[in-house]
């Protein structure tokens, strides 16, 4: 991995396959740039990317973030990850977004810049949500998300004021 002498990385923390930007924070014990949970059938497909995390992101402690398959996965500037979030392989956090504690962004999910995704939050393999974009508390996310929208519930539809 290419680390720079500022990132701050905790203990227990492994890093392979992955490139990290400046002024990043990297708490304990999290996993980073290993192969993710892909399969076609029974066989496991081959995971050839990088984690690509650019300047000052923070990630939480016992987060994980899977190595892309084919591409990468990035973790773009300013992005802030809770504590035990999973990004799986191919994901594309978008800049300075948030993403709350316990959150699981299934594989090739884009989120957009300055999309928040609150606690517990589940969003399924290959949607996209837009910037401003909101994902609310444990919501279950099917269907890709408009850029300035909020979504709740299980499944997931927009919310909207009365």
């Amino acid at each position: 991995a290419d680390i720079p002498s500022d990132a701050v990385i905790g203990p227990h923390t492994v890093i392979q396959n992955a490139v990290i930007g400046r002024n990043v924070r990297i708490g304990a014990n999290c996993s980073i740039g290993f192969d993710g949970f892909g399969f076609v059938g029974d066989r496991r497909f081959p995971h050839y990317g990088r984690v690509i995390i650019e300047d000052d992101v923070e990630i939480g402690c016992n987060t994980c973030i899977d190595r892309g398959a084919l591409g990468d996965t990035i973790i773009r500037k300013g992005a802030k990850i809770d504590n035990l979030v999973h990004v799986a392989h191919n994901c594309d956090v978008g800049e300075s977004a948030l993403i709350g504690a316990g959150a699981t962004l299934c594989g090739g999910t884009v989120i957009g810049p300055r999309a928040r995704v609150a606690p517990n939050a589940a969003i399924r393999e290959q949607l996209t949500f837009g910037g401003d974009a909101v994902v609310g508390l444990g919501a279950v996310v099917t269907k890709d998300g408009a850029p300035d929208t909020t979504v709740i519930g299980n499944p997931a539809k927009p919310y909207e004021k009365r």
